[in-house]
């Protein structure tokens, strides 16, 4: 009868398998990653070949210096449409003082840095101390940084390929499979900050500042610091994309950049970021740049038109979109 009496365990709960992946913040664009790609690559060999890859790492390093970035500064709740023209300015004042001035490499990048650094505390100004949205404030900053980048080079380019030993070894191949110099640096940069993220303080304070700005004040955290660093950082990221890209082309050119101002906020919303601010991650924007990238490039290898290649790209943002939303809803039961 003892036998009878006792209580059968109750059951383990096991979430589906569906449900683990689900779970994963950036199961949707790894998938969209490996689709596109296999996609394209059913219709152009060369879509996989070495040199092609390359290419693709090159390409996509490029932006992919302003996305880390922005990154951070989504997450933290704000976003910068400055940093294509940021990177302009940066690339007008190297090439300007390079150039013109007949600088030292290592001085006129300082100095290029230092102007985009200035960009990224003028809009954490416009946006803390006079509480203008960050949308507007930067939408103004960003024609103040193109002006500039215009006015530096009197609507000029300016040859410098001869001259940057320094700066041109960035975009050649390094002993690691012939990958260019910056995306092997910038590679442990995306893993290595990602890492931080999750493990560190770094990604509750950004988190918390993004998603409760009162809250995150209560607990302690400087919420204006905390926002005019990832201001900062973002403007810095913008203006050493703008000289690897005339490291790239060997000019100084005020159009550098100019069709990035909603690429790079894209790249980060894709892989998984929220413009509300509080979610993201930087693994889920380096898996945006690669996608972005797969597509641009396939496209490209595909005669597609530059047009038809922003309709593709909109479609991607709102699918990705779409998918994180049925993601989160279905995670939750």
């Amino acid at each position: 009868m003892a036998a009878d009496n006792q209580v059968a365990p109750a059951p383990t709960y096991r979430p589906r398998l569906y449900k683990k992946l689900l779970s994963v913040p950036e199961i949707a664009i790894a998938a969209a990653v490996v689709v596109f790609f296999v996609i394209f690559v059913a219709a152009d060999k060369n879509m996989a070949s070495p040199e092609n890859l390359k290419r693709m790492a090159l390409q996509g390093s490029m932006i992919g210096l302003a996305a880390y970035g922005m990154s951070y500064l989504v997450i933290a709740g704000e976003i910068d449409l400055s940093a294509g023209a940021t990177a302009a300015l940066a690339a007008a004042v190297f090439g300007m003082l390079r150039f013109n001035q007949k600088w030292p490499e290592p001085a006129c990048m300082a100095v290029a840095l230092a102007a985009a650094a200035l960009i990224g505390l003028l809009n954490s100004f416009v946006v803390l101390k006079v509480r203008m949205p960050s949308f507007f404030a930067t939408l103004g900053s960003m024609f103040l940084a193109s002006g500039l980048a215009v006015w530096l080079l009197q609507g000029k380019w300016l040859y410098i390929g001869d001259i940057i030993p320094f700066l041109s070894t960035s975009v050649k191949p390094s002993p690691i499979f012939g990958l260019p110099w910056v995306f092997v640096l910038l590679l442990p940069a995306y893993l290595i900050g990602d890492l931080f993220m999750r493990r560190s303080k770094l990604g509750p304070i950004l988190t918390a500042t993004g998603g409760n700005r009162r809250a995150a004040e209560i607990v302690g955290i400087h919420v204006p610091l905390v926002k005019t660093l990832c201001f900062v950082f973002v403007s810095v990221c913008a203006g050493m994309a703008g000289l690897v890209v005339g490291a790239y082309g060997g000019t100084t050119d005020a159009n550098i950049g100019s069709d990035w101002m909603l690429w790079i906020i894209a790249i980060v919303i894709i892989g998984g970021g929220s413009l509300r601010g509080g979610v993201g991650s930087l693994l889920g924007t380096l898996l945006g740049v690669v996608l972005v990238t797969t597509l641009r490039l396939g496209m490209a290898n595909a005669q597609v038109y530059s047009n038809a290649q922003g309709i593709v790209i909109g479609a991607v943002l709102i699918g990705a979109a779409s998918l994180d939303v049925v993601r989160r809803r279905t995670a939750q039961y």
